[in-house]
């Protein structure tokens, strides 16, 4: 296993869902399911520009490989914490034949 390469510290955070006195669900708490060290394999900044108003922007998509851990799977809904920014999990590709690393490619929320 490559640890000495894992220099970033993530950490996944979950948003709860509940729901209001008519049964409407309603955004409740995050809380912080798991933390680790990962290590940063490509922060790719993409510049696109919108086809109508002809400005552009930059859209951030950073790809993080972590230790692979059975004890807690990776959930794609939850919210990847880097550098005080959120990252949305875009997938997650966990080698099962090594039992090595887990690769989670993100992209940023706005």
């Amino acid at each position: 296993m490559r640890t000495t390469r894992m220099t970033e510290r993530i950490e996944f955070w979950e948003t709860s869902y509940s729901k209001d006195e008519n049964n409407v669900p309603v955004n409740g708490k995050s809380k912080c399911v798991y933390s680790c060290w990962a290590e940063l394999l490509n922060t790719p900044i993409r510049e696109f520009r919108n086809p109508t108003t002809k400005v552009g922007y930059r859209r951030e998509s950073p790809n993080f490989a972590i230790r692979f851990n059975v004890h807690q799977p990776i959930d794609s809904t939850w919210i990847v914490v880097w550098r005080d920014k959120d990252y949305e999990i875009t997938g997650v590709d966990e080698d099962y034949d090594k039992r090595d690393i887990t690769k989670i490619e993100c992209k940023a929320v706005k």
